[in-house]
């Protein structure tokens, strides 16, 4: 029984102390793992310099206009770049990881270091494993960033920026520019004196009726409250009918007032006046999701209740087997959220209530039917208002695990690629680089407009760029391992006959 024991305890040691061990010793515990950690460290840090101003540089390029001219002291300004610093940071850390493993693992294969490493009995896995770790130290630390720091960064930042266009919003216009900050208008002015605006032209560029053209011979800006109003002077309004190109209207005026809520022109993608989905932690987004799911099952259980009454009120002459029967079958259209199913089945009782009806008492039930349709379709448009607000907020959730995430995926494709490349220098990786995060980011926003828009799920709309990256990067790393340079076409190919 003591020998049992004996063994045991010893099976036990082997299954817990082995797999510590490989960890420690893939993580640092033999010498040439901290050697690529210092390898990858410094070209990080340049990286994230580097990545970090170009960014900085052409956000300022774009903001310039907006904080100049306003009479702002320097302290507002650096606080202003310094809120807007977050989100810049969090775009640049993954292209950084991306450089960084490029740079690395590239001077290591141009210097023949790796050669060295693998001719010594070190595996190819062996020496990715610092970087794999290295890229999961800055995924984790990436994630507390995007759920802690940076929803509070983009608050202040919005709140910030608000502030600063209530100050002088006038200040935003310049003359012999189409001006198209406003969401619903866009405004060219040819000339300014001071604060006076004169021959100003404005457009509604979001029309789908009516077209609404505004010319005034001069006019200025003001600030009520949370409203900017436009004062025009001396001029006229124009109005056409989009649709029929018949109808126009012409409307001469001493004096007129245009209102616009200032919250329009701050962030589009927001719910309330407190905090946008990207101001958000993942606590209070959750928080969100639970309550417009809420909101979605209350409306289509109202959905069920109606669509109930209202076959039973336009079947009340028909037996009650026949009722059972057309109760199951929208029963069954309701559970599925089949709207148009559920449209076409009550069409079809209008063509029945033709038949078994008069004309007068088939009228008022049809009219009820038409009315009730109607009332579906809203509140149908209602629920899918809440499932979209629901994706929007499960979009964010996810990003901020999948662009993290994309810390790890970008090692696993540079640490190969330096080494089939050779090239450690910056030049190579920056336009590896910047090929890669194109195509990642291209994915990113595809799947958050299609996510956004409740076509996708909002779980593979942000982790599809790292799926496809990171099959990418395990084709390359197996290439490697078996010490392939360059990619062989016919054989990958042959590989899908």
């Amino acid at each position: 029984m003591k020998k049992l024991v004996i063994r045991f305890s010893t099976f036990l040691k082997r299954l817990l102390l082995t797999p510590l061990k490989r960890i420690y010793w893939f993580s640092g515990g033999w010498i040439g793992a901290r050697y690529l950690y210092r390898e990858l460290l410094f070209p990080f840090i340049f990286a994230i310099g580097v990545v970090t101003f170009i960014l900085l540089a052409n956000f300022l390029i774009k903001s310039v206009d907006r904080l100049l001219g306003k009479g702002l002291p320097a302290h507002i300004l650096f606080e202003f770049l310094y809120l807007n610093l977050a989100w810049i940071i969090a775009m640049s850390v993954p292209m950084a990881v991306l450089v960084a493993a490029l740079m690395a693992y590239g001077r290591l294969s141009e210097d023949n270091e790796i050669t060295a490493l693998r001719s010594s009995g070190i595996s190819f896995l062996t020496i990715l494993s610092p970087g794999i770790i290295f890229g999961i130290v800055i995924g984790v630390v990436m994630i507390y960033f995007h759920n802690n720091i940076l929803p509070e960064f983009n608050h202040r930042a919005r709140l910030l920026a608000s502030a600063i266009y209530r100050q002088r919003p006038s200040l935003t216009i310049e003359p012999g520019y189409f001006i198209d900050d406003i969401p619903e208008y866009s405004i060219y002015v040819k000339a300014k004196q001071g604060e006076s605006l004169q021959k100003i032209t404005i457009f509604n560029k979001d029309a789908q009726d009516i077209q609404t053209t505004i010319y005034a011979d001069s006019g200025h800006i003001s600030v009520d409250g949370n409203t900017v109003l436009l004062n025009l002077y001396h001029g006229q309004i124009h109005e056409i009918d989009l649709q029929g190109l018949s109808d126009y209207r012409r409307i001469d005026f001493v004096r007129d007032r245009i209102a616009i809520p200032i919250d329009n022109l701050l962030l589009e993608r927001r719910e309330s006046e407190v905090r946008g989905d990207r101001e958000m932690t993942i606590a209070m987004m959750q928080a969100e999701v639970k309550r417009y799911t809420s909101e979605r099952q209350q409306i289509e259980q109202k959905i069920a209740r109606l669509v109930e009454q209202e076959v039973q009120y336009q079947l009340s002459d028909q037996p009650l087997d026949s009722v059972g029967h057309y109760l199951n079958k929208v029963g069954v259209l309701v559970q599925r959220r089949n709207i148009a199913g559920l449209i076409a089945f009550f069409e079809e009782l209008k063509i029945q209530n033709s038949k078994r009806f008069s004309t007068e008492v088939a009228a008022a039930r049809n009219r009820r039917l038409s009315n009730f349709i109607a009332r579906i379709k809203a509140e149908n448009s209602l629920a899918q208002g809440y499932k979209k607000q629901v994706y929007k907020y499960q979009v964010e959730i996810q990003k901020k695990f999948s662009i993290p995430f994309a810390c790890i995926v970008f090692i696993i494709i540079g640490a190969p690629l330096g080494i089939m490349t050779r090239r450690g220098g910056i030049t190579v990786a920056a336009t590896m680089s910047i090929i890669f995060f194109l195509i990642y980011y291209v994915f990113l926003i595809g799947g958050e407009e299609l996510a956004d828009a409740a076509l996708i799920n909002p779980f593979w709309a942000m982790w599809t760029p790292n799926i496809l990256l990171g099959i990418v990067g395990i084709y390359l790393i197996y290439y490697t391992t078996y010490e392939q340079r360059f990619f062989r076409l016919p054989r990958f190919l042959r590989a899908f006959r």
